[in-house]
């Protein structure tokens, strides 16, 4: 539950602590969320399911504030190339380096575009319309040896940070 509070209870929390600040200023929120938005990762469940709930609450609250002045922008990056993504981009994924996710984003944000989806995430959230099915199953294919064999239906985590029990 860690993740899924730290990431959609944080960005609601923060949210709705400074929401008087940005209507009466006519600010600005941008939230971060992901190309997994639109499809999940198989190897990361949990995180998928944190981005496409900020997806959600993201649209959602662009209706709700439209008429007060505020700006709701949602960024969804791609995979990015850190040491977080070395096992996915040494297994053949796709990642864009964090420059390129800057260059980008600054370029959309210029034109006045709500919904950020630099890289990839242009494709996932096309292809979660068009085939939703071969989309899922790519990224199975993708994410699959990143999955332990003793937790595949639980865990995105390696074996070793796994707490393990037994019967």
């Amino acid at each position: 539950m860690t993740e899924m509070n730290i990431n959609v209870g944080g960005v609601i929390g923060t949210t709705s602590a400074l929401i008087d600040v940005l209507t009466s200023n006519k600010g600005t929120v941008i939230n971060v969320s992901s190309g997994l938005a639109f499809v999940p990762l198989p190897a990361a469940p949990i995180y998928s399911a944190t981005k496409a709930a900020i997806h959600s609450y993201t649209q959602s609250l662009r209706f709700q504030l439209e008429e007060t002045g505020v700006e709701v922008i949602e960024l969804m990056p791609p995979a990015v190339k850190t040491e977080m993504t070395t096992e996915l981009a040494e297994g053949g994924g796709t990642v864009i380096t964090t420059d390129e996710l800057v260059k980008q984003s600054f370029a959309s944000l210029k034109k006045g575009v709500l919904e950020i989806r630099p890289g990839q995430s242009k494709q996932l959230a096309f292809l979660s319309r068009l085939a939703p099915d071969f989309i899922n199953r790519q990224l199975w294919k993708a994410s699959k040896k990143l999955v332990p064999v003793a937790v595949k239906a639980t865990s995105p985590w390696p074996a070793e940070k796994q707490a393990t029990t037994t019967a």
